[in-house]
């Protein structure tokens, strides 16, 4: 009969199993929760995948629509990453701001269809929902300097619909993704840059271990700050 409490292979085994877990549970020691809102070229899946990837131990949750943002961030989160308008409008600092060009401004464009849109004259544009109805509203107005019709949508592919069936005149955004969303579509699309300017990306840390997932924000890869449009952070 064979007494398992005597087995060396048994006994090995489980030296090994100790060993493993001192070896690797350092590596894998959770660093804290990253809440992610931004509208960026790639889908909010794929953004939260190469964050992950990119933040070895944070725990990142990306969303697309302000609820989720504000009923994720009641539930716990020890940093968070947004475009400065919706750090303000939660009353969150940033501690750390992305940075482009020679600036932690960047510019964003009216896109229309065949010509190039006039702010004063259209009735009706498209632009990604911020801030909820009025928070939106308030943060398109501000940029055009007029006070047309508001679609809000929550994607950035999204916006050509709004486009290709005429319920809007133009669209709002960024203008580095103006490129994405002329090489998706068939449409002659025009973009016309706007004088003023919005803040590129920010972390803000909620708590003590929000600190420590700023700085590893601050080293991710290349790769992941060119995803949110950013180089580098400062």
């Amino acid at each position: 009969m064979t007494r398992f409490g005597n087995s060396p292979d048994l006994a090995t085994a489980s030296a090994l199993l100790v060993a493993a877990a001192f070896v690797h549970g350092p590596a894998q020691a959770a660093i804290g929760k990253l809440l992610v809102f931004l509208h960026v070229a790639v889908k909010q899946r794929a953004l939260q995948g190469e964050l992950q990837a990119a933040l070895p131990g944070v725990d990142v949750t990306a969303v697309g629509h302000v609820g989720d943002f504000e009923r994720t961030q009641h539930e716990g989160v020890d940093a968070v990453l947004a475009v400065p308008p919706v750090l303000a409008a939660f009353k969150l600092t940033a501690k750390l701001r992305g940075f482009r060009g020679g600036s932690f401004e960047e510019k964003y464009s009216l896109v229309g269809v065949g010509s190039e849109p006039d702010p004063s004259k259209i009735t009706a544009v498209g632009a990604l929902d911020l801030l909820g109805r009025d928070g939106t509203t308030g943060f398109v107005k501000g940029l055009l300097g007029a006070s047309p019709r508001i679609e809000r949508v929550s994607k950035v592919e999204d916006l050509l619909p709004l486009l290709q069936m005429q319920r809007v005149d133009a669209v709002l955004l960024p203008s580095r993704l103006f490129s994405d969303i002329k090489s998706a579509s068939k449409l002659a699309l025009v973009q016309m840059e706007l004088s003023k300017t919005v803040g590129l990306p920010a972390a803000a840390a909620v708590t003590a271990a929000g600190e420590q997932i700023i700085a590893a924000i601050k080293n991710m890869p290349a790769a992941a700050d060119k995803t949110l449009g950013v180089d580098p952070w400062r």
